[in-house]
């Protein structure tokens, strides 16, 4: 039986787990916890739903990264390789970096998400363009530095989004993840991470430009 098509399927699953991460942020973020006419029941039900939502933007996040894996390895062992595959297989991984990303910054609203996410977004939206181009298909070939930096993003996002689909919300609807010295730290140190892949990943935009205009 041939499944050849199944890296395909899963690269498509890929952009679909993408809607369905802002689709989470989404519905999480318009129930409203701040209303003082609300029952303390009310208030309770409404911090449940918000964060079964934030779960399942999680859980699609971490579904969308599985699959970046498993297409991977299975177009390697089926031998399954196509120009479709080709294309749309960085689209994917973009789409879902990039959903997680606005969902981020939808819920913490702060310059230190919008700066690294509008950095991240806009390189990936450019480099999108340039691998289109004759000169950027000769020249984009992934470098260390590139799998760095997609590891900072998925570190950094999984590092953000893990604590809205497992820690209770207050009422006010902010994680309540206390005032410890290692809550500070571990909220630093993953922002640091965003930060970092922000940096890198205009540092390999510009290995690739210099690539490319040593491409005769």
């Amino acid at each position: 039986m041939n499944f050849k098509w199944l890296p395909n399927a899963l690269t498509i699953a890929r952009c679909v787990f993408a809607g369905f991460v802002l689709v989470g942020f989404w519905q999480a973020m318009s129930i409203d916890l701040t209303h003082t006419g609300f029952e303390t029941e009310d208030v309770s039900r409404r911090i449940t739903l918000q964060q079964l939502w934030f779960q399942f933007a999680f859980l699609a996040f971490l579904a969308g990264a599985i699959t970046d894996f498993l297409d991977g390895w299975l177009a390697r062992k089926l031998d399954a390789h196509s120009r479709f595959g080709v294309w749309l297989d960085p689209i994917a991984d973009k789409l879902l970096i990039a959903a997680a990303l606005l969902g981020l910054g939808l819920k913490f609203q702060t310059w230190l998400i919008y700066v690294p996410a509008a950095m991240i977004i806009a390189r990936d939206v450019f480099m999108t363009w340039f691998r289109a181009t004759p000169r950027g298909r000769s020249a984009i070939v992934p470098s260390n530095p590139a799998k760095w930096k997609t590891g900072f993003e998925m570190a950094a996002i999984i590092g953000l989004m893990l604590p809205l689909a497992v820690l209770r919300p207050d009422v006010g609807g902010d994680v309540a993840t206390g005032a410890s010295v290692m809550a500070i730290i571990a909220t630093v140190a993953v922002i640091g991470l965003l930060w970092m892949a922000a940096t890198l990943s205009w540092w390999t935009a510009g290995q690739y430009m210099r690539a490319a205009g040593r491409v005769k």
